[in-house]
């Protein structure tokens, strides 16, 4: 499948867009070419093979891009004061590489466990801001769990999205800061939220005005239905 292999590409693209505008402030992480990783997606199915399921393997391996991860982080320099970053792993070295479990004292014993047990896809490590998504893998299903996790407000909260939908999605939003929540089952309208809520209202509203080829009117929405 095209689409799948070619996230990688997509993703420059998406900075190429960003860099492209005057009011915008891009900054990325340099790919470290010295990590040896699979060519394709069927080199990458063989080595989810030794870590999951068949039906997982299946199923995550087509979404493989040969980079250890793609990143981009941004800010406005004009205007309302907006933001966002992402830094997706690749899924082979998500699921495969250790990494320490996530911890949050402030959450309940039953999310401290579903914490515990993520995969890191998505971070921001150059905003610092301890928000996380990762991936929680069933043996019921080849379609893993998507968790945001919000460190700064000890929120971790299961996301209306499949793995391929949130590729797709983290595109179109350029990573706005929050744009999770859009597929959360939570109240944006709350005081809490309220730095959330202006960055993806601005946000949106701008990206509507500079990347007319993109339908942001279903995301607009689901903004609209949490305030």
């Amino acid at each position: 499948m095209a689409y799948e292999s070619d996230f990688a590409g997509r993703s420059a693209h998406a900075v190429r867009e960003l860099s492209a505008l005057d009011s915008i402030e891009t900054e990325t992480r340099p790919l470290d070419e010295s990590v040896l990783l699979p060519t394709g997606p069927a080199e990458a199915r063989a080595v989810l093979l030794e870590h999951v399921e068949p039906l997982v393997a299946d199923r995550l391996s087509e979404y493989y891009f040969p980079a250890e991860e793609v990143h981009l982080s941004w800010n406005s320099v004009e205007g309302p004061s907006t933001g966002g970053e992402f830094c997706i792993t690749n899924i082979v070295t998500c699921l495969t590489r250790w990494q320490p479990p996530l911890e949050d004292a402030a959450l309940t014993s039953e999310r401290r466990a579903v914490l515990a047990g993520l995969k890191v896809t998505d971070q921001e490590p150059y905003a610092g801001t301890g928000r996380a998504t990762g991936l929680r893998v069933s043996l019921r299903s080849p379609e893993p769990e998507l968790w945001y996790h919000d460190a700064t407000r000890s929120r971790l909260e299961r996301l209306d999205l499949t793995y391929g939908t949130y590729l797709d999605t983290v595109l179109i939003t350029k990573g706005a800061f929050g744009w999770q929540y859009l597929f959360a089952d939570i109240e944006l309208g709350r005081p809490e939220f309220r730095e959330v809520a202006e960055n993806l209202s601005e946000s949106l509203s701008f990206f509507s005005s500079a990347f007319p080829r993109y339908d942001y009117a279903p995301l607009v929405s689901r903004l609209e239905a949490r305030l």
